[in-house]
């Protein structure tokens, strides 16, 4: 399969099949229109973006760690159009999420435990499995970070926003 770069289309269906850690149901067509910003009936909202963190690996402490971090260094502008991906069950995430302390309307967190959406997206890494940024805008794949590091990934999120805000003003 191709890998995804920046500038390719990005891939909508696969949204569909996401895993809602609240209901424990694929979040389907009215959950993908819902999340993919230029899906939304709000057509003032279609130039918006969604940040993407994935992470295939079970568990992962790196991801947790970068959580914690997001939760606590990105504002909520940022973090209200950012969405978590792993291969974690429902059940799984939403234990994690209480004993961190993290509340729902902070992060929203999808479980994709068959890897549907991380394959579409070729998110789960060259060589090794690690996490994945993508920040999608228009339909396409307009930042992307592989082997997101877990130290730096609230400063990697905080640079592609303000890099796309600053395309979109050119």
């Amino acid at each position: 399969m191709d890998r995804i770069f920046e500038g390719d289309p990005a891939p909508e269906e696969c949204f569909e099949e996401l895993v809602s850690i609240k209901s424990e149901n694929a979040i389907g067509a009215t959950g993908k229109q819902r999340l993919v910003p230029w899906l939304r009936k709000n057509s003032a909202r279609h130039g918006d973006y969604l940040v993407v963190i994935s992470d295939p690996r079970p568990q992962s402490p790196e991801l947790r760690d970068t959580i914690n971090a997001m939760v606590r260094d990105l504002p909520l502008d940022i973090r209200s159009r950012m969405v978590i991906v792993n291969a974690d069950s429902p059940a799984e995430n939403r234990r994690w999420l209480k004993k961190s302390g993290i509340s729902d309307d902070k992060l929203e967190v999808f479980s994709d435990e068959k890897m549907e959406w991380m394959q579409a997206y070729t998110a789960l890494g060259e060589n090794r499995w690690s996490m994945t940024m993508f920040v999608l805008r228009e339909g396409k794949v307009g930042k992307l970070a592989r082997e997101l590091d877990q130290y730096g990934a609230s400063r990697t999120v905080r640079n592609a926003v303000k890099a796309l805000a600053e395309e979109r003003r050119l």
